[in-house]
């Protein structure tokens, strides 16, 4: 057990995630020091064990990096390791050095920065200045202030995967639902549109779940919704997650691309069919290679593929196949996912139940990243957006839980960038939609939420919407 004891909760979160990123078979708790609440400094105290490990006073104009640097460099020399990303605890390490680049500062600047104040090793720097550059690039003629996006929710799928921890719903359970879904979807469509009239819609993307789940009626009638509603043709992208191969046909790829869908997703995971089969993916590896060509022979030049690694069972020659199939289909982005396995996941239960605390692949995690990256670089693929993962469930001893998407030039993902760089709001819509209200000026960002069950969001929808109304309606009181 780590404990810290501290003068005020104000960094309580930090020095947990760098407990347990250095140490997360150990638990963490933070105490507070009621007599060390009128200190002028920042006295800190950490015992591991039972045994002392710091005991600091830092002086009054002490700031948060430096009570972080403090612990950093205490728990790099008891575990003789280094973090990858060093004193950064939050998700999105490519902020810092985009923030700086849109001040005007150089990529030299931003280098020294993560380097020296952060403590982030060499192979990070480059990568999240790689990320930064490309963002900086691809969002810097959009009016950030007056341009929107849209996410709109489709929480079914064909099957659910042992490691998903989404709001996600077998179909063949909620088909009887699913046109009073769309009917209550429709209805936050349209009061989105009304609200947004006279913005810049820049970007839609349609995820889930699987939005292909639903049959060619129900996703045509989907698509209606959107164009009745919304000025597609004055977007930059439209994405639709097709995702599942076992449920996208010729029809449904002709719905999307009639449409006017520029952008979606064919994703394997895995290229491994027993993996597939023990993550309950109801499809097979040829299906992958049948569904991502018809996807071409439709017309699609903007295919994704998503791939995992750590899956269970997996080693490092089962993730190399799967990168060698996966180039063969020469898809325009990749992103490579790190498994972090959740509290609300069916992997996580059946692991608690089995008394197991943790999955033995975590040990490879590292040198398959670093794998696909030398990979997917020397395929023509670059970097363009990527985010850290939380380990709150404590089910990895990977600290490096990093999802990094690589696409060939022009093919990246507008969308991608926006949600993860915070640099535009994005209105949510279906259950379990998490709206980000960017309050420009402020540096500041507001969630709405939508709730996260199927039968309560077509019951509560005129509720949900109310909720964006007053969000909405309370920052355009404040700006006039």
């Amino acid at each position: 057990m780590i404990r810290f004891e501290i003068k005020s909760n104000e960094f309580s979160y930090d020095l947990k995630a760098l407990a347990l990123s250095f140490f997360p078979e150990k638990g963490c708790e933070v105490l507070q020091r009621e007599e060390w609440r009128e200190s002028g400094g920042y006295p800190l105290r950490c015992v591991m064990d039972g045994r002392e490990l710091i005991w600091a006073d830092l002086p009054g104009n002490y700031d948060k990096n430096q009570v972080k640097e403090l612990v950093y460099r205490c728990f790099a020399e008891e575990s003789g390791r280094l973090l990858p990303w060093g004193i950064l605890t939050g998700i999105r390490p490519a902020k810092i050095p985009l923030r700086m680049l849109m001040e005007g500062r150089t990529r030299e600047e931003a280098a020294a920065c993560l380097r020296e104040e952060y403590l982030v090793t060499e192979s990070r720097v480059r990568l999240a200045l790689d990320v930064a550059e490309k963002e900086y690039a691809l969002t810097g003629s959009f009016d950030h202030e007056n341009g929107y996006n849209i996410y709109i929710g489709i929480p079914f799928c064909p099957s659910i995967c042992q490691y998903c921890s989404f709001s996600s719903y077998d179909y063949r359970r909620y088909a009887g639902q699913a046109d009073a879904y769309l009917t209550a979807l429709e209805k936050e469509i349209r009061y989105t549109a009304e609200k947004f009239a006279g913005r810049e819609l820049h970007t839609i993307y349609v995820g889930g779940g699987t939005p292909t789940s639903l049959d060619e009626v129900r996703l045509g009638r989907l698509m209606d919704m959107i164009h009745r509603y919304l000025p597609v043709s004055e977007t930059a992208e439209f994405t639709v997650e097709a995702g599942r191969p076992d449920s996208i046909t010729r029809d449904k790829l002709r719905i999307l691309k009639d449409a006017g869908v520029t952008r979606i997703s064919v994703n394997p995971q895995t290229m491994r069919q027993r993996t597939l089969d023990l993550l309950g993916r109801r499809h097979s590896v040829e299906q992958v290679r049948e569904t991502f060509r018809l996807a071409r022979e439709m017309g699609f030049d903007n295919i994704n593929m998503d791939l995992i690694v750590g899956l269970p069972e997996e080693d490092e020659e089962d993730f190399r196949h799967t990168l060698r199939e996966v180039c063969a289909l020469d898809p325009d982005s990749v992103t490579v996912h790190t498994l972090v396995i959740k509290r609300a996941s069916r992997m996580r239960r059946e692991q608690m139940e089995q008394g197991e605390d943790m999955n033995p692949e975590d040990a490879l995690i590292p040198l398959l990243q670093e794998t696909s990256e030398i990979c997917l670089r020397q395929q023509g693929y670059e970097p363009y957006y990527m985010y850290r993962q939380k380990n709150k469930a404590g089910t990895t001893r990977n600290t490096n839980q990093e999802n990094v998407a690589y696409a060939r030039p022009g093919k990246e993902c507008l969308y991608n960038v926006f949600i993860m760089e915070e640099l535009e709001t994005i209105v949510a819509l279906g259950s379990g939609g998490s709206t980000k209200h960017v309050v420009h000026g402020e540096n500041r960002m507001e969630r709405v939420e939508n709730v996260k069950s199927v039968e309560e969001y077509i019951a509560r929808i005129d509720e949900m919407i109310e909720r964006k109304e007053k969000e909405f309606e309370m920052h355009s009181r404040m700006e006039e």
